[in-house]
């Protein structure tokens, strides 16, 4: 007796995507490829710079970021380009015109110094410096002091690239924030330059206080630091001190995400904190600076926002309506009335 054929059933073995996938081998998407460039040559450039808080170079790297990230599509390419050129271009030219900003009006350098004895009975850079600094040791917290310092190089520029990629509807008023605040400040550099604690001491004005930031470049062994981000730098400027833009941005940046911050609320305000505690220590900005960089940027804050709100409410412009041609009536119809005769 012969088993019916229909009634032996082989289990043949399923094929899968996963199974087809591991055959073919693993294939990097294109996005990983783009963003594995990237890695490669940023990492090149920054061993190539050392330094990479300068203005052109956190542009290129950021910016080829946001390439990467966009897997090189021409729509993404394009809209980056468009939003991006104009922010390049003003800012630079901001730092042009910043390294300018003493050429016009002396330097102010006893008002701030009065100003903070005022407040505080002394001046609290020159307290700071003699009770926790010792000149060629720098402690764990110099350290950290410097690197807050340095942040304000970076973090806006960081920032901006965030938002444009997870936020977009929120990046150019960001933007515009960020270019207002900066060119408020010059116009005062240019009719008010100021010198800072550490340069007064120089002048004997003020008691002998250390440039921290350039003391721990120095001792880390970057020497180019000193010379890129220094107030001694190419585009710096050693009297554009009243107002605190170190101080200003992080409290821009409180203003600005404080609504949709949630529980990172806390990091938001204890920036601008520890910024303002690290400029003073440092010796780069007197306390009457800071609180001069918070007036302002709660000013740009608040200013941006009616702006805005202005020009939301603005008539929406709308083209001329053309009247379409009308057709000229239609007769009457007429009915007339046949007799048959007959």
């Amino acid at each position: 007796m012969t088993a019916d054929p229909a009634t032996l059933e082989v289990d043949a073995p399923a094929t899968t995507p996963s199974t087809d996938s591991q055959r073919r081998g693993w294939r990097p998407t294109r996005l990983q490829v783009s963003l594995t460039i990237w890695a490669a040559v940023a990492g090149y450039l920054v061993f190539k710079w050392r330094v990479t808080t300068d203005r052109t170079h956190l542009f290129i790297i950021v910016g080829s970021l946001l390439v990467a990230a966009g897997a090189g599509r021409r729509d993404h390419v394009a809209r980056l380009v468009r939003d991006w050129a104009p922010l390049f271009a003003v800012l630079m030219a901001y730092d042009l015109l910043r390294g300018q900003a003493d050429q016009w009006f002396p330097v102010h350098v006893t008002p701030q110094i009065d100003a903070d004895r005022f407040l505080f009975g002394t001046v609290p850079t020159v307290w700071l410096q003699h009770a926790i600094f010792t000149p060629g040791r720098p402690h764990w917290y110099d350290y950290v002091t410097f690197f807050v310092y340095l942040s304000h190089f970076f973090v806006a520029i960081v920032v901006a690239a965030l938002v444009w990629k997870f936020a977009y509807h929120r990046f150019h008023r960001f933007a515009a924030l960020f270019v207002g605040l900066s060119f408020a400040g010059f116009a005062t550099y240019a009719f008010f330059p100021a010198a800072p604690p550490w340069l007064a001491s120089q002048s004997h004005d003020l008691a002998p206080t250390a440039k921290i930031v350039d003391e721990v470049w120095v001792h880390l062994g970057l020497h180019n630091g000193a010379s890129v981000l220094s107030a001694r730098g190419t585009f710096a400027n050693p009297v554009a001190a009243i107002p605190s833009l170190h101080a200003a941005f992080p409290l821009l940046l409180l203003l600005f995400f404080w609504r949709s911050a949630g529980r990172w609320r806390w990091p938001l305000a204890l920036y601008p904190l520890a910024m303002a505690f690290a400029l003073v220590y440092t010796g780069e900005h007197y306390v009457v600076d800071i609180f001069l960089g918070w007036i302002y940027a709660v000013a740009a804050y608040v200013v941006g926002l009616w702006i805005a709100a202005a020009w939301a409410r603005r008539p929406a412009r709308q083209a001329p309506v053309v009247p379409l041609p009308v057709a000229a009536p239609a007769p009457p119809l007429v009915e007339a009335s046949v007799s048959s005769r007959r």
